[in-house]
């Protein structure tokens, strides 16, 4: 009986890989084998045609941290990354209790929500571009004949308030995504703990920070991780918007990263620029692991 119990077993975890091996292939083919192309092409002379010449040099790292522009490339992204994430999860937690609770046009309101969300990312780029143009931009139309300002304002036309403009859209992109996150965080919450919060006198803020926040910390959690790497790698906002003009002043590092391989097809350097970004992402991902496991033995 044992005999045959373990044979089950082994034949189970078998099939088990066996339904595994797809997915395996996928990311190894999709995700490992590029991944490892590119740390292999950061250490090595690549030609402008994107032929290995060598292999064992610290070439591109040292050229990548010898560019001018490349600290404000870094100090772009991270304020990029930590501001539309911190004012996405402000805004989103605000929404989400509101959506939580029973009012008229519900569905509705929640419907509309999605739509920056569900839109292409590209198309929406392309609608923000067009709404921001100096000269027929819809913004300024709107400002112009509502008396507000008496001339068109070029609001991409300097670096800090192209930068700000595009955290807006980047913002406006991220709230739908982390407010329904969110909400399904706040559904899981048993109404019970309310009750008994409003049998024992406690007002809204009292629930919000006593009761809300605290059971809604794993959404918020995965929330904030997921929408940490999304923001980070965000390519289409930037570089259909300003294209990290002026001087690369708006580049984040994808926008750096496309600039440095497809403009001027230096790929070694482009290599070591996303094996930069990788080993951020990862570290900030270890972090966050171990955040989340020490809560889960708390």
């Amino acid at each position: 009986m044992k005999k045959r119990s373990n044979g089950k077993m082994k034949l189970a975890q078998f099939e088990a890989y066996l339904w595994m091996l797809p997915t395996l292939a996928l990311i190894s083919i999709f995700v490992l084998f590029p991944v490892l192309e590119s740390v292999y092409m950061s250490f090595s002379k690549v030609s402008k045609a994107g032929f290995i010449k060598s292999f064992g040099t610290l070439e591109n790292y040292q050229y990548v941290f010898k560019q001018p522009v490349f600290p404000r490339v870094i100090l772009n992204t991270v304020v990029w990354t930590v501001v539309i994430v911190l004012i996405s999860l402000v805004i989103s937690i605000m929404l989400a209790v509101v959506l939580n609770e029973r009012f008229a046009l519900r569905r509705f309101t929640r419907t509309m929500l999605l739509f920056p969300w569900a839109t292409s990312g590209f198309i929406t780029a392309c609608v923000w571009k067009y709404a921001l143009d100096y000269q027929y931009g819809s913004l300024n139309a709107l400002l112009v004949r509502t008396g507000i300002v008496q001339k068109n304002i070029n609001f991409l036309g300097n670096a800090d308030s192209a930068f700000a403009w595009l955290i807006f859209v980047g913002v406006f992109v991220t709230v739908p995504f982390m407010t329904f996150t969110l909400l399904s965080g706040l559904q899981s919450i048993s109404i019970d703990y309310y009750e008994a919060a409003t049998i024992d006198g406690a007002n809204f803020w009292d629930k919000l920070f006593k009761i809300t926040l605290p059971l809604l910390r794993p959404a918020i959690n995965v929330t904030v991780v997921l929408n940490v790497i999304y923001c980070f790698n965000s390519f289409v906002f930037v570089h259909t918007i300003t294209g990290g003009a002026p001087a690369h002043r708006t580049d984040t590092i994808m926008t750096y990263l496309y600039w440095m391989a497809f403009s001027k097809n230096n790929y070694g350097p482009a290599s070591a620029i996303s094996v930069i970004g990788f080993i951020v992402l990862l570290f900030f991902s270890v972090i966050y692991m171990n955040i989340q496991m020490k809560e889960e033995t708390t």
